[in-house]
């Protein structure tokens, strides 16, 4: 009977824990993916989920820690706040370090032989296709003209 008794207990108590995380989850006390902060920048198979979650396309940016052009690219152009703000409007940024055996094969599959890279893909026919790609260290102009022809494709 003993067993019964804790067994019953066990059952609400998991219930309780349950409904508490659901009220937290559905008044905002529990992060959802719906409050993904796209002036981030995410790891590679986390910003393929978000852009295909909320239906933007993803820019895979190819980087190395001891690239001086990425450095340059990261401090002059990327963090310029009219390029900032295109990127958080309109795209979900993933940022790679290549260099890594993590991320070797990510370097492979889209064809990455140096960096700074950027790759522009969207989720078409089911599927992450690329639809542009930028490679090297390029003024701030340059590259917003890049994103933003990106941008305006999606519309």
């Amino acid at each position: 009977m003993r067993d019964g008794v804790q067994t019953d207990t066990f059952k609400r108590l998991q219930g309780l824990v349950l409904a508490g995380m659901l009220a937290l989850a559905v008044f905002g006390g529990l992060p959802t993916r719906a409050e993904a902060d796209f002036r981030r920048w995410y790891p590679y198979a986390e910003a393929l989920e978000l852009g295909l979650e909320h239906g933007r396309p993803v820019l895979l940016y190819f980087r190395s820690d001891h690239c001086p052009y990425c450095e340059q690219m990261e401090t002059f152009v990327l963090s310029a706040p009219d390029v900032e703000g295109l990127m958080e409007h309109c795209t979900v940024v993933a940022s790679i370090t290549l260099g890594r055996s993590s991320t070797a094969a990510l370097g492979q599959r889209w064809r990455v032989f140096g960096t700074p890279s950027f790759v522009f893909v969207r989720y078409q026919h089911g599927r992450w296709t690329e639809v542009e790609r930028v490679f090297g260290s390029l003024p701030r102009d340059r590259f917003l003209e890049f994103l933003r022809r990106v941008c305006k494709e999606e519309g």
